[in-house]
Protein backbone atom coordinates (compact mmCIF):
# COMPACT_ATOMS: atom_id res chain seq x y z
CA UNK A 1 0.00 0.00 0.00
CA UNK A 2 1.13 3.02 -1.37
CA UNK A 3 1.37 6.27 1.37
CA UNK A 4 0.19 9.57 1.77
CA UNK A 5 1.17 12.65 3.78
CA UNK A 6 -2.03 14.42 5.36
CA UNK A 7 -1.09 17.69 7.05
CA UNK A 8 -3.60 20.07 9.09
CA UNK A 9 -1.94 23.53 9.47
CA UNK A 10 -4.75 25.22 11.19
CA UNK A 11 -5.62 28.45 10.76
CA UNK A 12 -3.58 31.21 8.72
CA UNK A 13 -3.64 34.21 7.13
CA UNK A 14 -4.00 34.52 3.28
CA UNK A 15 -0.07 35.40 2.79
CA UNK A 16 1.25 31.97 3.87
CA UNK A 17 -1.45 29.42 3.82
CA UNK A 18 -0.83 30.56 -0.31
CA UNK A 19 3.24 30.28 0.44
CA UNK A 20 3.29 26.86 2.15
CA UNK A 21 1.28 25.58 -0.91
CA UNK A 22 3.76 26.45 -3.29
CA UNK A 23 6.87 25.51 -0.68
CA UNK A 24 5.38 22.24 -0.74
CA UNK A 25 4.73 21.95 -4.23
CA UNK A 26 8.25 22.91 -4.37
CA UNK A 27 9.30 19.71 -2.05
CA UNK A 28 7.59 17.99 -4.78
CA UNK A 29 8.90 19.37 -7.82
CA UNK A 30 12.40 18.38 -6.01
CA UNK A 31 10.88 14.77 -6.01
CA UNK A 32 11.97 15.02 -2.05
CA UNK A 33 8.15 13.43 -0.76
CA UNK A 34 5.57 11.38 -0.69
CA UNK A 35 2.22 12.85 -2.14
CA UNK A 36 0.69 15.58 0.24
CA UNK A 37 -2.37 16.21 1.11
CA UNK A 38 -3.09 19.12 3.01
CA UNK A 39 -6.33 21.19 4.84
CA UNK A 40 -6.14 24.56 6.23
CA UNK A 41 -8.33 27.74 7.47
CA UNK A 42 -8.40 31.27 6.96
CA UNK A 43 -8.00 33.41 10.00
CA UNK A 44 -8.50 36.29 9.28
CA UNK A 45 -10.29 35.62 6.19
CA UNK A 46 -9.21 36.07 2.62
CA UNK A 47 -10.03 36.50 -0.67
CA UNK A 48 -7.33 34.84 -3.50
CA UNK A 49 -7.51 36.18 -6.74
CA UNK A 50 -7.05 33.65 -9.87
CA UNK A 51 -3.39 34.00 -11.62
CA UNK A 52 -4.81 35.65 -14.66
CA UNK A 53 -7.03 37.96 -12.49
CA UNK A 54 -6.19 41.96 -12.68
CA UNK A 55 -6.67 42.75 -8.34
CA UNK A 56 -7.13 46.18 -8.40
CA UNK A 57 -10.53 45.81 -11.47
CA UNK A 58 -11.48 42.23 -9.27
CA UNK A 59 -11.92 43.48 -5.78
CA UNK A 60 -12.62 46.54 -4.01
CA UNK A 61 -9.66 46.96 -2.04
CA UNK A 62 -11.04 49.44 0.59
CA UNK A 63 -14.04 47.13 1.16
CA UNK A 64 -11.71 44.10 1.88
CA UNK A 65 -9.43 46.24 4.40
CA UNK A 66 -12.89 47.71 6.14
CA UNK A 67 -14.10 44.27 6.53
CA UNK A 68 -10.33 42.79 7.86
CA UNK A 69 -10.11 40.79 4.90
CA UNK A 70 -6.71 39.75 3.11
CA UNK A 71 -6.22 39.75 -0.28
CA UNK A 72 -4.05 37.35 -2.07
CA UNK A 73 -3.10 36.11 -5.89
CA UNK A 74 -3.13 32.65 -6.33
CA UNK A 75 -0.07 30.66 -8.75
CA UNK A 76 -3.64 28.83 -9.99
CA UNK A 77 -6.00 30.20 -12.64
CA UNK A 78 -9.89 30.62 -11.77
CA UNK A 79 -11.86 33.41 -10.78
CA UNK A 80 -12.20 35.06 -7.18
CA UNK A 81 -12.77 33.09 -4.06
CA UNK A 82 -13.49 34.71 -0.72
CA UNK A 83 -12.08 32.04 1.62
CA UNK A 84 -14.24 32.74 5.02
CA UNK A 85 -15.69 29.68 7.21
CA UNK A 86 -14.31 26.90 5.24
CA UNK A 87 -11.62 24.58 4.89
CA UNK A 88 -9.39 24.67 1.90
CA UNK A 89 -7.67 21.41 0.46
CA UNK A 90 -4.42 21.04 -1.24
CA UNK A 91 -2.76 18.24 -3.21
CA UNK A 92 0.58 18.16 -4.33
CA UNK A 93 2.66 15.17 -5.95
CA UNK A 94 5.33 14.29 -8.59
CA UNK A 95 3.79 13.74 -11.97
CA UNK A 96 6.98 11.44 -12.88
CA UNK A 97 6.99 9.83 -9.60
CA UNK A 98 3.17 9.26 -9.26
CA UNK A 99 1.35 8.94 -12.79
CA UNK A 100 -1.25 7.03 -11.30
CA UNK A 101 -2.57 10.51 -10.25
CA UNK A 102 -2.88 11.27 -13.84
CA UNK A 103 -1.43 12.29 -16.21
CA UNK A 104 -2.73 15.80 -17.59
CA UNK A 105 -4.79 18.54 -15.83
CA UNK A 106 -8.57 17.01 -16.11
CA UNK A 107 -7.12 13.40 -15.68
CA UNK A 108 -5.76 14.52 -12.11
CA UNK A 109 -9.31 16.70 -11.81
CA UNK A 110 -11.20 13.70 -12.17
CA UNK A 111 -9.44 11.35 -9.96
CA UNK A 112 -9.58 14.15 -7.00
CA UNK A 113 -13.05 15.08 -7.57
CA UNK A 114 -13.72 10.72 -7.08
CA UNK A 115 -11.54 11.14 -3.90
CA UNK A 116 -13.58 14.15 -2.61
CA UNK A 117 -16.75 12.57 -3.53
CA UNK A 118 -15.36 9.40 -1.06
CA UNK A 119 -14.80 12.00 1.71
CA UNK A 120 -18.34 13.47 1.40
CA UNK A 121 -19.59 9.95 2.05
CA UNK A 122 -18.34 10.16 5.17
CA UNK A 123 -19.96 13.07 6.15
CA UNK A 124 -23.19 10.97 5.35
CA UNK A 125 -23.14 13.61 1.98
CA UNK A 126 -23.66 11.68 -1.60
CA UNK A 127 -22.62 14.42 -4.20
CA UNK A 128 -22.08 14.37 -8.48
CA UNK A 129 -18.62 15.58 -10.08
CA UNK A 130 -19.56 18.20 -13.27
CA UNK A 131 -18.03 16.39 -16.56
CA UNK A 132 -16.81 19.04 -18.75
CA UNK A 133 -18.13 19.13 -22.10
CA UNK A 134 -15.36 19.29 -24.87
CA UNK A 135 -16.55 22.57 -26.76
CA UNK A 136 -16.47 24.24 -23.27
CA UNK A 137 -12.39 23.55 -22.52
CA UNK A 138 -10.07 26.07 -23.04
CA UNK A 139 -6.19 26.03 -21.40
CA UNK A 140 -4.28 28.55 -20.47
CA UNK A 141 -0.46 28.81 -20.43
CA UNK A 142 -0.24 28.11 -16.47
CA UNK A 143 -1.84 24.66 -17.68
CA UNK A 144 -4.86 25.42 -15.81
CA UNK A 145 -8.32 24.72 -17.64
CA UNK A 146 -10.93 27.47 -18.05
CA UNK A 147 -14.33 26.11 -18.60
CA UNK A 148 -16.13 28.67 -20.59
CA UNK A 149 -17.86 29.10 -24.16
CA UNK A 150 -15.07 28.69 -26.76
CA UNK A 151 -14.31 31.90 -28.05
CA UNK A 152 -15.80 33.89 -24.84
CA UNK A 153 -12.00 33.35 -22.54
CA UNK A 154 -10.52 36.79 -22.81
CA UNK A 155 -7.81 37.55 -20.18
CA UNK A 156 -8.03 41.61 -20.50
CA UNK A 157 -11.09 42.88 -18.55
CA UNK A 158 -13.26 39.62 -18.36
CA UNK A 159 -16.34 40.04 -16.60
CA UNK A 160 -16.95 36.67 -16.48
CA UNK A 161 -13.61 35.92 -14.62
CA UNK A 162 -14.36 38.22 -12.40
CA UNK A 163 -17.11 36.85 -11.15
CA UNK A 164 -17.53 34.56 -7.92
CA UNK A 165 -16.20 30.99 -8.45
CA UNK A 166 -19.29 29.36 -6.97
CA UNK A 167 -21.26 30.86 -9.42
CA UNK A 168 -20.39 28.17 -12.12
CA UNK A 169 -19.63 24.64 -12.38
CA UNK A 170 -16.37 23.31 -13.85
CA UNK A 171 -13.67 21.11 -14.44
CA UNK A 172 -15.42 18.00 -12.47
CA UNK A 173 -16.28 19.95 -9.20
CA UNK A 174 -18.57 18.70 -6.82
CA UNK A 175 -22.16 19.30 -6.55
CA UNK A 176 -25.00 18.31 -4.14
CA UNK A 177 -28.17 18.53 -5.62
CA UNK A 178 -27.27 20.91 -8.51
CA UNK A 179 -25.33 23.37 -6.34
CA UNK A 180 -21.95 23.78 -5.98
CA UNK A 181 -20.05 22.32 -3.05
CA UNK A 182 -16.54 21.84 -4.41
CA UNK A 183 -14.73 24.58 -6.14
CA UNK A 184 -11.06 23.75 -7.38
CA UNK A 185 -7.71 24.81 -9.25
CA UNK A 186 -4.91 23.25 -10.80
CA UNK A 187 -1.35 23.74 -11.65
CA UNK A 188 0.70 21.49 -13.63
CA UNK A 189 4.80 22.33 -13.36
CA UNK A 190 7.41 20.21 -15.43
CA UNK A 191 7.57 17.61 -12.30
CA UNK A 192 4.66 17.93 -10.25
CA UNK A 193 1.33 19.54 -9.90
CA UNK A 194 -0.44 21.29 -7.35
CA UNK A 195 -3.99 21.34 -6.93
CA UNK A 196 -6.94 23.40 -3.80
CA UNK A 197 -9.85 24.17 -3.46
CA UNK A 198 -12.52 25.39 -0.87
CA UNK A 199 -15.06 23.79 1.21
CA UNK A 200 -17.13 25.67 2.83
CA UNK A 201 -18.20 24.84 6.31
CA UNK A 202 -21.37 27.85 6.60
CA UNK A 203 -21.90 30.89 5.55
CA UNK A 204 -20.03 33.92 6.28
CA UNK A 205 -20.23 37.03 7.29
CA UNK A 206 -19.61 38.70 4.41
CA UNK A 207 -20.99 38.26 0.34
CA UNK A 208 -18.64 38.26 -2.46
CA UNK A 209 -20.24 40.26 -4.44
CA UNK A 210 -20.30 43.07 -1.77
CA UNK A 211 -16.58 43.19 -2.28
CA UNK A 212 -16.26 43.37 -5.73
CA UNK A 213 -15.42 46.52 -8.37
CA UNK A 214 -17.72 45.42 -10.98
CA UNK A 215 -20.83 47.87 -11.47
CA UNK A 216 -23.69 45.22 -11.01
CA UNK A 217 -26.40 44.56 -8.98
CA UNK A 218 -24.80 43.11 -6.11
CA UNK A 219 -27.95 41.88 -4.90
CA UNK A 220 -29.21 39.72 -7.57
CA UNK A 221 -25.53 38.40 -7.63
CA UNK A 222 -25.27 37.41 -4.00
CA UNK A 223 -29.14 35.93 -4.28
CA UNK A 224 -27.70 33.74 -7.62
CA UNK A 225 -24.60 32.89 -5.94
CA UNK A 226 -26.58 31.75 -2.57
CA UNK A 227 -28.68 29.95 -5.25
CA UNK A 228 -26.20 28.16 -7.16
CA UNK A 229 -23.90 27.38 -3.80
CA UNK A 230 -24.00 24.83 -1.15
CA UNK A 231 -22.21 24.45 2.37
CA UNK A 232 -21.69 21.81 4.66
CA UNK A 233 -23.85 23.48 7.43
CA UNK A 234 -26.80 24.21 5.05
CA UNK A 235 -26.66 20.51 3.65
CA UNK A 236 -26.51 18.63 6.95
CA UNK A 237 -28.82 21.11 8.77
CA UNK A 238 -26.00 21.29 11.85
CA UNK A 239 -22.45 23.02 12.42
CA UNK A 240 -19.68 21.21 11.01
CA UNK A 241 -16.41 21.17 12.84
CA UNK A 242 -13.24 20.90 10.70
CA UNK A 243 -11.93 17.98 12.50
CA UNK A 244 -14.91 16.27 11.26
CA UNK A 245 -14.20 17.22 7.55
CA UNK A 246 -9.94 16.42 8.24
CA UNK A 247 -11.32 12.97 9.20
CA UNK A 248 -13.43 12.64 6.15
CA UNK A 249 -10.58 13.69 3.66
CA UNK A 250 -8.19 11.27 5.56
CA UNK A 251 -10.60 8.49 4.82
CA UNK A 252 -11.84 9.39 1.44
CA UNK A 253 -8.66 9.80 -0.07
CA UNK A 254 -6.86 6.93 1.61
CA UNK A 255 -9.85 4.87 0.27
CA UNK A 256 -9.88 5.73 -3.16
CA UNK A 257 -6.06 6.14 -3.83
CA UNK A 258 -5.90 2.46 -1.48
CA UNK A 259 -3.20 4.24 0.48
CA UNK A 260 -2.20 4.54 4.47
CA UNK A 261 -2.27 8.32 4.83
CA UNK A 262 -0.10 9.00 7.65
CA UNK A 263 -0.87 12.15 10.18
CA UNK A 264 2.34 14.79 9.74
CA UNK A 265 3.55 18.22 9.79
CA UNK A 266 5.51 20.23 6.89
CA UNK A 267 9.13 19.42 7.18
CA UNK A 268 11.59 22.33 8.13
CA UNK A 269 12.66 23.02 4.60
CA UNK A 270 9.16 23.38 3.34
CA UNK A 271 8.34 26.27 6.43
CA UNK A 272 11.61 28.05 6.11
CA UNK A 273 10.67 27.70 2.33
CA UNK A 274 7.36 29.36 2.88
CA UNK A 275 8.58 32.00 5.64
CA UNK A 276 10.35 33.21 2.76
CA UNK A 277 7.84 32.85 0.35
CA UNK A 278 5.43 34.76 2.76
CA UNK A 279 7.60 37.60 2.70
CA UNK A 280 9.00 38.17 -0.68
CA UNK A 281 6.01 37.28 -2.79
CA UNK A 282 2.60 36.49 -1.66
CA UNK A 283 2.69 39.84 0.79
CA UNK A 284 4.03 42.22 -1.69
CA UNK A 285 2.57 44.36 -4.10
CA UNK A 286 4.39 43.72 -6.92
CA UNK A 287 3.21 39.80 -6.70
CA UNK A 288 -0.33 40.50 -6.26
CA UNK A 289 -0.89 43.79 -8.49
CA UNK A 290 0.19 42.67 -11.93
CA UNK A 291 1.35 38.89 -13.04
CA UNK A 292 4.82 37.77 -12.99
CA UNK A 293 6.71 34.75 -14.46
CA UNK A 294 6.43 31.69 -11.91
CA UNK A 295 9.89 29.96 -11.24
CA UNK A 296 8.84 27.51 -9.06
CA UNK A 297 12.33 26.25 -7.68
CA UNK A 298 13.50 29.88 -7.44
CA UNK A 299 12.49 30.64 -3.68
CA UNK A 300 10.29 34.33 -3.76
CA UNK A 301 10.05 34.27 -7.22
Amino acid sequence: MKQWRIIFTGASDAFFNMALDEAILQAHEDGDVIPSLRAYLWKPPGVSIGYFQATGNTVDLSKCKENNIDVVRRITGGRTVLHENEITYSVCASIREYPELGENVNETYQKISFALLESLKALKIFGEWVKPHKDRIKMDSTGSINLLQAGSLQLAGNSCLSKPCFISNSRYEITVAGKKLIGSAQRRFQNSFIQHGSIPLGKGKVSLPHLLTEEINKKKMKEKLERKSANLEEILKRKVESKEVLFALKKGFGKFFDAEMIESEPSKREIETAQVLREEKYSTEEWNFRRRTYQPKKVGS
